[in-house]
């Protein structure tokens, strides 16, 4: 048997503690993914009602200071009312926008992680997409519902739609979703360039822009070739529009 002299036994010991502290036990993995599946719908309150449990589960399990693990049964729960395959809650996930999963079936194949770009990268996105965004050092969180390859996340600014959307909330857009009447959009304003956030209205053959907030002075913008609609809102903390 060989025996490691003091030097190599001190270097030995340092090396495996080391170690061991950067791996991730499964609690912290669990733990990281349902934080980031609940940033992704806007925080507990609404983590807590997508999955149909009580805001204070929630907090004892991946609150700030938790005072509990997230069971299997819970991790399960979790997973099936994001429709993620068994187990994904368990692993680790790189930051590319599509995590393949090869013992699901094709229906559940990809699970899009999408990344947080600003307004202005916003106004140039179907040209840009991910070429000028790295992903392994952007944030990027998980889409809760289906989209397309070039979904993206925009932080809400501004409160002209303070009545259903507060300041920094998290809006999935998916630039591929055609919008119809009553969604809420992203256009870009042709005169300023501007990246603007609206719902679409149409009445009476005309199209709009509507702001929600009652106390904006101006809430009605016709569309009249004076923007461009460049993406669809798909979620915000609930299902706005599901991918066909």
């Amino acid at each position: 048997m060989h025996l490691l002299n003091e030097p190599a036994r001190y270097l030995y010991r340092i090396g495996t503690r080391r170690l061991i502290r950067g791996m991730k036990t499964n609690e912290e993995i669990r733990r990281e993914n349902a934080r980031k599946l609940r940033d992704s719908t806007g925080g507990n309150s609404s983590f807590s009602n997508f999955i149909n449990r009580e805001p204070t589960q929630i907090s004892r399990v991946i609150g700030k200071n938790p005072t509990k693990k997230i069971g299997d049964d819970l991790a399960r729960h979790i997973e099936r009312c994001f429709n993620l395959p068994e187990g994904w809650l368990d692993r680790e996930h790189q930051k590319n926008n599509e995590v393949i999963s090869p013992d699901v079936s094709d229906t559940e194949l990809r699970i899009q992680m999408v990344p947080v770009i600003s307004w202005v990268q916003a106004g140039a996105w179907t040209e840009i997409g991910y070429s000028e965004v790295d992903l392994n050092s952007s944030e990027t969180y998980p889409c809760p519902v289906p989209c397309g390859p070039m979904t993206y996340i925009l932080r809400v600014i501004g409160d002209s739609m303070i009545d259903e959307y507060r300041q920094g909330d998290m809006i999935f857009v998916d630039p591929e979703v055609a919008p119809v009447h009553g969604d809420d959009v992203i256009a870009i304003l042709v005169d300023s360039g501007e990246t603007t956030f609206k719902r679409l209205v149409e009445e009476g053959g005309e199209r709009y822009l509507k702001a929600l907030n009652k106390n904006w002075p101006e809430p009605y913008v016709k569309i009249n070739g004076n923007c461009s609609i460049i993406g669809t809102v798909i979620f915000s903390g609930k299902p706005r529009r599901y991918r066909a």
